[in-house]
């Protein structure tokens, strides 16, 4: 279920409405939403919560995780240090997974189409 934010009494999915601007959320919704990011990347890699925010380097644990935190960052703009300590990383290894998927996403079309899924499912 979508985070929900409350506009005049009215409930608004957050995701629903492009012109909400992102820098009006508290820390609190960000990191909510932050959270639901993870767990739809979760449930689009087949992958536990767990998974994604071990230490495991398996290739397909590890895309979902730099997806994940590359969403996170470009949606929310969280910091740096905020989106790694989501997944109990350091800021240096959010850098390399934003560096990583920008990368795969001019040359790996697969990569590119699961980041449009992703964000269309969010």
């Amino acid at each position: 279920m979508p985070y929900m934010i409350t506009n005049r009494n009215n409930p608004v999915s957050y995701w629903a409405i492009p012109s909400i601007r992102k820098d009006r959320l508290n820390p609190r919704q960000r990191e909510a939403m932050a959270k639901e990011i993870i767990v739809k990347v979760c449930i689009y890699y087949n992958i536990s919560n767990e998974d994604i925010k071990g230490r495991d380097r398996h290739r397909c644990i590890v895309l979902a995780r730099h997806m994940a935190m590359y969403i996170i960052r470009n949606r929310l703009k969280l910091k740096l240090k905020a989106t790694a300590q989501l997944f109990n990383r350091d800021h240096t290894t959010a850098m390399h997974a934003l560096k990583s998927i920008s990368d795969q996403i001019e040359t790996d079309e697969l990569i590119a189409n699961d980041l449009d899924n992703l964000i269309n499912i969010l």
